[in-house]
């Protein structure tokens, strides 16, 4: 069967950093490094003039909520430092695209996150799509997101070439759908 039946799934979360988006940029492109106690990590496989080929793991909820490793690979182009966006090559879905945009927020970082993706299996694919899989991909990426602006600011918090300077926004996570 073709493409035709697989109906996109959406999902954005939007978070606000206080660290240099420069800085943001820099931890969102640190492959071949995984954060310290995190079961995930990234595997540079090959470079070209476009982009990055990286095989990632990534802990999830599988089968019954029982913990389980994802592992995609994932073709990465970027604009520095306003933009990263990770295309899946191989995966457990038929396609996902992520997308990180950051914006300068006086100082600090707003960061925006867009998932489209596509599971095979018609209707009732994009009916497990809707309702298993996005909510576990927002809670996945939600705790990953908290993770790396854990990350980010601390690295900020030290910086001496991106210097975190305060930015008086507000400290949060909007689920934006």
């Amino acid at each position: 069967m073709g493409n035709w039946w697989r109906i996109p799934v959406r999902a954005a979360l939007e978070l606000h950093i206080h660290a240099d988006r420069r800085l943001a940029f820099e931890v969102l492109t640190a492959f071949d490094a995984s954060a310290p106690g995190s079961e995930g990590s990234s595997k540079v496989l090959r470079r070209d003039d476009n982009g990055v080929l990286c095989e990632f793991h990534t802990p999830g909820k599988g089968l019954f909520w029982r913990p389980k490793i994802y592992r995609t690979v994932e073709y990465v182009t970027s604009q520095q430092p306003e933009w990263i966006e990770f295309n899946t090559v191989e995966g457990p879905m038929a396609s996902m695209r992520d997308r990180f945009d950051l914006e300068d927020e006086g100082g600090c970082t707003r960061l925006h996150y867009n998932s489209e993706f596509t599971m095979s299996g018609s209707v009732i694919g994009w009916l497990v799509s809707v309702l298993v899989v996005r909510p576990e991909l927002k809670r996945m990426i939600h705790g990953h997101l908290q993770e790396l602006k854990q990350t980010m600011e601390a690295r900020a918090a030290r910086s001496r070439v991106y210097p975190q300077h305060p930015c008086g926004e507000p400290v949060g996570m909007a689920n934006v759908s």
